[in-house]
């Protein structure tokens, strides 16, 4: 992309909601239409507030020749001297949609740096530092130029701008699947103070033409949780059948020789970093590992049968005496680190080949508490979101967790059903502030938010605790969304620990209001149990966490139960063939989500408020696994398939005769997943959008329910519930259509490679209503196969 064609459109005044004041510019699309430019206003490219000041709102325009950028600037500029300027024939139109800008300008340093959060990170940098003389890292992103020659140039410009200024580079990184170009270069003190105090046009780098984005570099971290003398248990001995394993982990060093993952790992540490990790400090790589492997360890399940595979990405360091923080390798960018990683794991590097090629699921518990979502997807999610279509591989990643305090009123801190109601309310209404953590963002991943739940024992009535969480609701340290273009993110909630609060002091001020702060609880619970690092040698202790990094661990443990499933030969002659395992990852993704739905929490937290405003808040809901494994009052019906652009593939349900004109309870589900190709755009991301259309809900008998209708298409993965107890009317041998589409999407042009896809459909009713769905859609897609053989048959003549 050309960066001196690239302008921007501010908006103007200030507007909450961003997309409200898009709709108001009628006259983008004229100005896309004359300048043969697409633009989108509800893939637009915005920014979430980041506090309760108004947040100034631009849209983002590559345009395609200079003559076309002068122009448009120059008659915006006319416009405003004289709004009652007549303009030349057929420019007139323009001025519906100047009315609604505040500024129409080139690229420029302020672009580079407004939402990327450097300015406040800089501003607490300093006041931490003071007078320090350290340099400040920062990750540098520049315009992705597809001539090697001119991307050199560009490199060589910048490190010729920071050698003048007494800065360097660490690290450089080109991706050109994604169109990623980035430096992790030091700057001196003194440039962050000069751009702290004159702007971000005060030094060179940050008016650098060649720079789209300057970022904080804040390599993510997670610290050691406080141990209280570990609880000792005993784990069987059995170990993995199958040597190949399924899953990999990328994220700490476990504690290999942990009774629970002693002979069950296979550890690929590239770096070299486990000469230098503490014993101590392996705290989170060896919970993850522990609830893969064996799940919640109050309730555990069988051992996986495969061995995991282990990348350690980070490295341990000791803040104080006894403290530890594990931090993602901090001399290179994530991206790249990512990018070999996988590359090393499924195809292999310097002549060696795969370390592991079988790998189907990559967990990633780790999320970038430095750069909450905006609205412009992040380098990391690019890369997960080319990654998968490139490998055919599910990446399960968690949505982030929040940790910071929450405040709520004093009259609220009374009693805990009103700190509970106060506290979910504060949780909802700082959404914008609690958004998804990259790499969560990917639109092609799985990202998992964590509910209220865990296997522990409840805990004791304390004067000192307060439990004010709704049970299984999402835990209120949880990352909402929306994802990027406003969808479903994050895409499901699984068990991920619960977590108390210490009681508040009771304040004397009326008007003020009190801070709920976190509970330790790593000795007794409540939280998810897992296997921990222990003290004095000893090789099988435990302890009690909880995140979404949790959830995200047993999530990829169902995910990894749905492939044996899958990966079971059925016998008989009647038996369906299941899609080719190139479709698995699709499916495990699909059939995941198909068992999830909001349950009773809209009328448990928000009753009063709409789906499209709880959509961010629940995504697709909460996971049962057990929906996903069928039921004799349930059939579930699988398919795989490829689709080009401008096709269409009908799939028709066979409709059980036993639920036939029974006003009811039932519920039809339907799940579509597919790997979304991108873009390199700014303002649209999706190349191609594959989505089946609007169900007949006349016919299935009820309404849509939980996730907004309209949400559910902006991602990669559309679930949609329709539920109700109205008769359903239809003849004998009467089918469900569901149609899959896909059409182009975003500015890309040029062919787009068949898309490929997965589609899960259920039909469920009560126990009571009737106990053989199961067999009757199964007899039903049998007679269709069958009878599409014989019409298959007849059309083929014998010389």
């Amino acid at each position: 992309m050309d960066p001196s064609l690239v302008i921007v459109l501010d908006l103007a005044g200030s507007v909450p909601d961003f997309h409200k004041a898009v709709d108001k510019i009628q006259g983008l699309e004229f100005l896309a239409e004359m300048l043969g430019e697409e633009v989108d206003p509800d893939n637009d490219f915005y920014m979430k507030g980041r506090t309760d000041k108004p947040v100034q709102h631009s849209l983002y325009l590559a345009m395609t020749n200079a003559k076309a950028v002068d122009q448009l600037i120059s008659l915006f500029k006319r416009w405003q001297e004289d709004p009652d300027a007549k303009f030349e024939h057929g420019l007139s139109k323009f001025k519906g949609a100047f009315a609604q800008l505040a500024d129409i300008r080139r690229w420029g340093a302020e672009d580079r740096v407004r939402e990327t959060g450097l300015l406040n990170k800089w501003r607490e940098t300093l006041d931490m530092v003071g007078q320090s003389y350290s340099p400040v890292r920062v990750e540098i992103e520049l315009w992705y130029r597809h001539d090697r020659g001119r991307r050199s140039g560009a490199e060589h410009a910048i490190t010729r701008i920071l050698d003048d200024c007494g800065g360097k580079i660490v690290s450089r990184a080109q991706i050109e699947e994604i169109g990623y170009h980035a430096l992790l270069a030091e700057l001196p003190r003194q440039q962050v103070q000069t751009v702290l105090e004159r702007g971000p046009q005060a030094i060179r780098l940050l008016r650098a033409e060649d720079i789209m984005f300057v970022s904080p570099f804040q390599p993510m971290s997670i610290s050691s949780p406080h141990y209280s003398k570990a609880t000792p248990t005993s784990f069987p001995a059995r170990y993995p059948k199958d040597g190949k394993p399924r899953i990999a982990l990328l994220d700490g060093l476990p504690m290999q020789n942990h009774d629970a993952l002693a002979g069950r790992l296979l550890v690929d540490d590239a770096d070299g970093v486990e000469d230098r990790y503490q014993l101590a400090a392996r705290s989170h790589g060896t919970a993850m590992a522990s609830l893969i492997i064996h799940g919640d360890l109050s309730t555990p399940g069988e051992p996986l049968g495969r061995p995991l595979y282990v990348r350690p990405i980070m490295q341990s360091e000791e803040q104080t005496p006894g403290e530890f923080v594990e931090r993602v390798l901090p001399d290179t960018l994530f991206v790249d680190l990512l990018h070999r990683a996988v590359r090393r794991l499924l195809v292999g590097e310097a002549g060696r080949p795969a370390w592991a090629p079988t790998v189907r699921i990559i967990n990633l518990s780790i999320g970038d508490s430095a750069r909450p979502l905006i609205k412009r997807m992040s380098p990391v999610g690019r890369l997960l979101d080319w990654l998968t279509v490139e490998h055919n591989v599910l990446f399960i990643v968690s949505a982030g967790n929040h940790t910071a305090p929450i405040s709520i009123p004093t009259e609220a801190a009374q009693n805990q059903e009103n700190a509970r109601s106060a506290a979910e309310q504060a949780v909802h209404n700082s959404e914008l502030l609690r958004g998804i953590l990259p790499p969560g963002d990917s639109m092609n991943a799985l990202t998992v938010g964590a509910i209220h739940a865990d296997g522990a024992p409840d805990p004791v009535e304390s004067s000192t605790t307060w439990d004010i969480t709704t049970p299984g609701a999402p835990a209120l340290y949880s990352a909402t969304g929306p994802g990027v273009g406003r969808s479903i993110k994050p895409d499901l909630y699984h068990i991920g620990g619960r977590l108390l609060f210490t009681t508040p002091v009771p304040s004397h001020s009326p008007d003020s209001n009190i801070t709920l702060s976190a509970a330790r609880a790593s000795r007794i619970g409540p939280g998810v149990q897992v296997a921990a690092p222990g003290d004095g040698g000893h090789l099988n202790r435990t302890t009690f966490d909880r995140g979404t990094s949790h959830a995200t661990a047993l999530v990829t443990r169902e995910a990894s139960s749905l492939f044996d499933l899958l990966e079971t030969q059925h016998d008989g002659a009647d038996a369906r063939t299941l899609p080719n395992a190139l479709f698995h990852p699709l499916l495990v993704r699909a059939l995941l989500v198909h068992s999830c739905s909001w349950g009773d929490w809209r009328k448990a937290i928000a009753p009063q408020s709409s789906r499209k405003t709880l959509s961010p808040l629940f995504g697709y809901g909460r996971l049962d696994p057990e929906r996903a494994r069928g039921a004799v009052n349930r059939a579930v019906v699988v398919a795989g398939n490829e689709i080009g652009i401008d096709e269409r593939h009908t799939y028709e349900l066979p409709l059980p005769s036993s639920i036939r004109s029974k006003a009811e309870w039932h519920r039809l589900v339907i799940t579509l997943a597919y790997w979304a190709p991108t873009t390199q755009g700014l303002n649209s991301y999706r190349a191609a959008k594959v989505y089946f259309t609007t169900p007949d809900t006349k016919l299935a008998g009820g309404d849509r329910v939980d996730a907004y209708h309209n949400a559910v298409r902006r991602g990669s993965l559309q679930h949609e519930v329709i539920d109700g107890s109205k008769a359903m009317t239809f003849n004998d041998g009467a089918t469900f259509s569901i149609h899959v589409e896909c059409m182009r999407d975003g500015q890309k042009t040029g062919p787009i490679e068949r898309i490929r896809y997965a589609l899960v459909v259920s039909i469920e009713t009560a126990t009571s209503t009737s106990s053989t769905i199961h067999d009757e859609v199964r007899a039903g897609l049998i007679h269709m196969r069958d009878r599409a053989v014989i019409q298959q048959s007849d059309r083929v003549r014998v010389r």
